[in-house]
């Protein structure tokens, strides 16, 4: 891959790259390394790019998956076996902003279920991409991504109004 290329694969799919890293790790730190290790992965092995395969966003994606998955497994943090019992803690809705606390939510996510919701709900891809990318089958991630958003919604739960009680907007 010549030098030019590289920088154009680089400024088209850092955000991406970066983005689910982020949501991934909830770390701006783990985060750049993870998206400079992919990229360095891609410039060691282009080969392993195959477009048959899928698209080149979702090579890096996977590629950027399989090194937030090794950091974890390194760190003692990844239990597979988790994925199908946790069910997330209500959010406390006095403490923050609600899009903290959706963040909050998702990053208490288990991970195979956090990586299947920020795939499919912030990187927009199909269930079909996803299975590619975390090399899995189609079934097993509806069922993730089902766990995942029964989990928030129970997270979620305390931010939703009061049943019966109107929300009014305040003026001035």
């Amino acid at each position: 891959m010549k030098q030019s290329e590289f920088n154009t694969v680089f400024k088209e799919h850092k955000d991406a790259v970066y983005g689910f890293a982020y949501r991934m790790t909830g770390s701006a730190f783990d985060a750049e390394e993870v998206c400079q290790d992919c990229f360095l992965a891609l410039l060691g092995e282009t080969a392993r790019f195959d477009p048959r395969r899928g698209t080149l966003r979702c090579f890096l994606i996977g590629v950027t998956r399989n090194l937030v998955l090794k950091r974890w497994r390194s760190e003692g943090r990844f239990d597979p076996i988790e994925d199908h019992e946790a069910l997330v803690e209500p959010v406390d809705p006095s403490s923050r902003e609600t899009s903290e606390l959706v963040a909050q939510a998702v990053g208490a996510l288990p991970p195979l279920q956090r990586e299947a919701l920020i795939l499919a709900e912030y990187e927009g891809f199909t269930l079909s991409e996803i299975a590619k990318t975390v090399e899995a089958e189609v079934g097993t991630v509806k069922a993730r991504l089902h766990r995942a958003r029964e989990n928030l919604r129970h997270a979620l739960a305390p931010l939703a109004p009061v049943a019966g009680v109107k929300q009014h907007a305040t003026t001035k």
